[in-house]
């Protein structure tokens, strides 16, 4: 053994020793393909970053205010790291003759990388955090009919389908890349004739969100926007429509856009989320708040709190969906029993 290889075995040594604090046990999260490449690109990201970033790779991961990103891009550093001692680093293989030629590139690297999540997660976030800017509170100011404003104004574009699609499943823009099937039939149990929307999720996991769901509006309601896509419907042969677009950055600027042309002196940025939150408000001021947290593509419903509040749809011409289906059944928020009472309390 050469002294590079004496060199290296140490450093594998330290890396090994650093794994019980560097990357606490990996529990089964159901991460999808998509997040995966994601994290493996935030991670190559950092690692730039820390060429040129005080405090080097921990300091790159620490360069923000929104706890969301550092705790996105720490996931993402550890998911690589993991990966790394996966690959190259076998517990198994120190005692045997390891490859140091191809270890000698990788091997310093990780041990750079153990040191700074080491530092991560004893020190967590260092920079004081930005407050967070709800998106519901866009919809303050906007005039009663804002949505159909909205389409009105976008209803000879590109995007005109999206935008109701959009505005009456509160579809994420992601959901709409991936595409939104309107259709109308005869509802059997209703007794009347249906416009349905049928949105496949995004954000699905083991045990998190909605695969699919299915709005449901009886056809001969007055809502400007129900009746707009009915008669777009109905000069189809089929009565079907499938919805989408191609990104979804380039139908929220859009949308950007059309709010800017219409209310140039509103404080806040309409985005296509903002259908999301007024289409909450609606459903929410109706009184069935479970329906609200399944149209949303949520499985939890605690997770309702954050979108549109059933006062914002006050004043308003709400919609109002006769049915909401979705793939799973909710799971109610956790409960404890606080030491200093009696009663329930929410976690």
């Amino acid at each position: 053994m050469n002294v590079d290889a004496d060199r290296l075995n140490i450093i594998a040594r330290e890396c090994l020793g650093m794994l019980p604090r560097a990357l606490p046990q990996a529990l089964s999260t159901g991460r999808s393909s998509r997040t995966e490449a994601e994290y493996l690109r935030m991670a190559h990201v950092l690692l730039d970053r820390a060429l040129f970033t005080p405090g080097g790779l921990a300091g790159a991961v620490q360069a923000t205010h929104s706890p969301r990103s550092f705790h996105k891009r720490l996931a993402a550093l550890r998911f690589y790291c993991r990966r790394l001692v996966s690959e190259h680093l076998d517990v198994r293989s120190v005692s045997q003759d390891l490859d140091w030629h191809r270890l000698a590139d990788v091997l310093p690297r990780l041990h750079e990388q153990l040191c700074a999540l080491v530092t991560l997660n004893e020190h967590g976030m260092t920079q004081p955090r930005r407050r967070r800017r709800s998106k519901r509170k866009a919809l303050k100011g906007l005039p009663p009919t804002w949505r159909e404003d909205l389409y009105e104004r976008g209803a000879t574009g590109k995007y005109a389908d999206a935008l109701l699609a959009s505005a009456l499943t509160g579809a994420r823009p992601g959901e709409v890349v991936k595409g939104i099937t309107a259709w109308l039939q005869h509802d059997d149990a209703l007794g009347i004739e249906t416009l349905c929307l049928y949105v496949q999720g995004i954000k699905v996991k083991a045990q998190q969100g909605q695969r699919y769901r299915l709005m449901t509006y009886a056809a001969e309601d007055t809502h400007p926007l129900v009746a707009a896509l009915v008669k777009r419907l109905n000069a189809l042969p089929d009565r079907k429509l499938d919805i989408h677009v191609a990104k979804a950055g380039n139908f929220t600027a859009e949308v950007q856009r059309l709010a800017r042309t219409l209310w140039p002196e509103h404080g806040h940025p309409i985005t296509a989320t903002c259908f999301r939150h007024q289409w909450s408000a609606d459903v929410k001021s109706a009184g069935d708040a479970d329906a609200a947290s399944r149209g949303l593509g949520h499985s939890s419903a605690k997770t309702r709190k954050y979108y549109g509040t059933a006062h914002q749809a006050r004043g308003k011409q709400p919609l109002r969906p006769v049915r909401i289906e979705a793939d799973r059944p909710l799971t109610a928020p956790k409960t404890c029993l606080h030491p200093d009472a009696r009663t329930p309390r929410l976690q």
